[in-house]
């Protein structure tokens, strides 16, 4: 269990520099681009909402992917005169849910002002599911 809760400290502290890495992605690539073309070639939005000045700001959400990862077991084996004793300790598996969220600001005339991850977990080979998606 320990090894477990340290595993997850250890990405979470390094989730912030990837989430930053993800924005400067999706600004590089999206800022100034129609968001017609966002979603074209990533999907709908999930949600929006009309600004009062006009703006429009869309959520987009992958779909979430849920990935199983094993239990596993450990036993040590005391011999205490002609009697053997077994100690096992079990850690149980856990569910890690994926997924990157995104949110955009978009001008009256369709125009992408504002890009920047929203929600970001881990991904499968980096600790940002948001890099994954956009990183280069």
């Amino acid at each position: 269990m320990r090894r477990i809760i340290g595993i997850s400290t250890t990405i979470l502290l390094s989730a912030c520099t990837t989430t930053q890495q993800a924005n400067t992605a999706l600004s590089t690539k999206f800022a100034g681009k129609s968001a017609d073309s966002f979603f074209m070639q990533y999907g709908p939005p999930a949600s929006s909402y009309t600004m009062n000045d006009g703006r429009r700001m869309y959520v987009w959400a992958e779909t979430q992917r849920n990935f199983q990862l094993p239990g596993s077991s450990t036993s040590t084996v005391n011999v205490i005169g002609n009697t053997a004793y077994v100690n096992t300790t079990t850690t149980p598996g856990a569910n890690i849910a994926m997924q990157c969220q995104v949110r955009l600001v978009v001008s009256q005339a369709g125009t992408i002002e504002q890009i920047q991850a929203q929600s970001d977990s881990m991904g499968v080979w980096q600790t940002s599911r948001c890099n994954e998606v956009f990183g280069s």
